[in-house]
């Protein structure tokens, strides 16, 4: 696969080296580089959805963002390593769409099924709960605007457009926020309450 790459492969070593040691700044320019190449070559042609390859698009640069420790450098652009996480995204969103699609008449069938126990709903019921609590505890100790872009993106489920015109940023901008925000979230999380 040709590649057109904003960045020298001695850039992006240099840049993975520093996003290693923490630098969202340096992890943020790697976004930068490859996020319109992994939407519109990879992560759509897959989906043919917009609203789901932005889905995965962020979580396969937050996953990133979560390994970027474990990279290990090949003199080949980390573009190959982010393709593969896209895809096997792509793979679980389709996979998770078609379970989906028939969860309505498994809920439907419920009584049929013997392995059935009412004391499970009320087993996640609660679990559910005390997740929630956790969540919403670790969210007010991080940074406030952090809080926000994680609150507005994930909670109320608004548009990468709404939560920039929000913070007063560009699309952008904002996503740079949002995944430094996830990220002070998981760490502030695991801090607490052990690995999520």
């Amino acid at each position: 696969m040709a590649l057109e790459s904003k960045l020298s492969l001695e850039e992006e070593r240099a840049l993975i080296e520093r996003a290693r040691n923490g630098d969202g700044e340096a992890f943020g320019a790697i976004y930068d580089a490859y996020k319109n190449t992994l939407f519109q070559t990879v992560i759509f042609p897959r989906l043919r959805d917009e609203k789901a390859a932005e889905e995965v698009l962020q979580d396969t640069f937050l996953m990133a963002l979560g390994k970027i420790g474990a990279f290990e450098w090949r003199d080949r652009s980390i573009f190959f390593w982010l393709r593969m996480i896209a895809i096997n995204k792509c793979r679980e969103h389709i996979s998770k769409s078609i379970r989906h699609s028939t969860v309505d008449g498994a809920v439907l069938d419920y009584q049929s099924d013997t392995s059935y126990q009412p004391e499970d709903a009320v087993v996640v019921e609660d679990f559910s709960r005390i997740l929630g609590d956790r969540i919403e505890e670790v969210l007010g100790t991080i940074n406030k605007r952090y809080a926000s872009a994680v609150i507005m993106r994930l909670k109320e489920k608004q548009s990468r457009e709404e939560c920039a015109d929000a913070l007063g940023v560009t699309i952008e901008t904002f996503d740079v926020v949002f995944f430094r925000a996830c990220k002070s979230f998981r760490e502030a999380y695991i801090k607490k309450y052990g690995e999520l």
